[in-house]
C-alpha cells in the first residue's frame, strides 16, 4: 500500500493548516534541516486531523506571492516556524496575524524570541531535533492545534491585535473633482507662478543673468506642462484641452517681450505698457 505523504489530502472536508518556514539553507542550518523540521511539522498537523498545506505550494500555476498570500488568508489554521527569525517568515506571520485568524507559532531553543511575538505563547523544539524531545513537541503542537480550533468553533477564539484593543479596517474612498474645477484650480497655480516670475525679473531688470531667467522661464514651463497633462489625464475632450491652451497662452503673453542686451544679459524691453509691449525710441 502506497503511504501517503506529509502534504497529501486527509479529505475533502479536512481542514487546512498551513505552514510558513524557512524552505532553504538559513541561519546555521542547510535546507536537509528545514526539510526534516517541515516533515515534523506536518505530521503534527495530520495528528490533529488537519490537511498541512505549506503556503508556498499550490495546484495552480500562478506568481508565488499572490499564492502566498491567498493561502495565509484562506487557511483554517497556520504553524509558523520563526527559528532563525528569517525575514520572510516574520512577514508572513505578520499578515495572518493581521488576518485575525489562529496561528500556531513555534522555533527552535537557539531562536531568541523577539519582543513583538514574545507576548504570543511560542513552542519551542529542539535545534538538534533530537527523538525523544521531537515526540513531546509534536504531541504539544497538535493538542495546540487541536484547542485553537476547538476555540475558532466555539467563538471564544481572540485574535492577537484585539488583545490592543478593537481596531476597524478603513477603505480609501476616492473624490471625483469635476474638469472645470480641476481647471481652474490649475489656472490659478499657473496665476500664481506668473506673479512671481513678474516679480523676480522687475527685481531683476537691470542687471539678470540670461541663466537666471532662463531658469525661471523653464520653471514655468514645467508648470504648464504640468497643467496640460493633467487635464490630460482628466480624460479631457479635445475642446475642453483646445480651450486649456487658449487660456494659458492669453496667461503667459506677457513674456514675449524677452530679449538679449548688449551686455549679455536678458530682461524684459523697455515699455510704457507693462511687459510684452514695447515701445518706439
Amino acid at each position: 500500500m502506497k503511504k501517503e505523504s506529509p502534504e497529501g489530502p486527509k479529505g475533502n472536508n479536512a481542514p487546512t493548516c498551513g505552514i510558513v518556514m524557512p524552505i532553504s539553507a538559513w541561519g546555521v542550518h542547510d535546507a536537509q534541516h528545514w526539510l526534516e523540521v517541515k516533515d515534523i511539522i506536518c505530521r503534527s498537523i495530520e495528528g490533529a486531523n488537519f490537511t498541512p498545506k505549506p503556503v508556498w505550494q499550490s495546484a495552480e500555476t500562478d506568481i508565488i506571492q499572490s499564492r502566498i498570500v491567498k493561502n495565509l488568508y484562506e487557511c483554517d489554521m497556520v504553524v509558523c516556524d520563526i527559528s532563525a527569525l528569517n525575514p520572510n517568515v516574520m512577514f508572513e506571520l505578520g499578515m495572518r496575524l493581521t488576518f485575525k485568524k489562529p496561528v500556531v507559532i513555534v522555533a527552535d531553543k537557539d531562536t531568541r524570541l523577539p519582543f513583538d511575538t514574545g507576548v504570543i505563547d511560542t513552542l519551542i523544539y529542539p535545534t538538534d531535533l533530537h527523538f525523544s524531545s521531537i515526540e513531546r513537541f509534536m504531541h504539544d503542537l497538535t493538542a495546540r492545534i487541536t484547542d485553537l480550533h476547538s476555540q475558532v468553533k466555539a467563538s471564544t477564539f481572540k485574535p492577537y491585535l484585539d488583545t490592543f484593543g478593537a481596531f476597524t479596517v478603513v477603505d480609501p474612498q476616492s473624490q471625483h473633482v469635476p474638469y472645470e474645477e480641476f481647471v481652474t484650480a490649475q489656472l490659478e497655480n499657473i496665476a500664481q507662478t506668473l506673479k512671481a516670475l513678474d516679480y523676480r525679473v522687475r527685481l531683476n531688470e537691470e542687471n539678470a543673468s540670461a541663466e537666471r531667467v532662463k531658469g525661471a522661464l523653464d520653471s514655468f514651463k514645467g508648470s504648464v506642462d504640468t497643467a496640460k497633462m493633467n487635464a490630460l489625464l482628466k480624460s479631457a475632450s479635445p475642446e475642453d484641452i483646445a480651450r486649456l491652451n487658449r487660456e494659458i497662452a492669453e496667461s503667459i503673453k506677457d513674456f514675449n517681450g524677452l530679449s538679449v542686451r548688449t551686455d549679455g544679459t536678458v530682461g524684459p524691453r523697455r515699455s510704457a505698457g507693462g511687459l510684452g509691449r514695447t515701445t518706439k525710441s
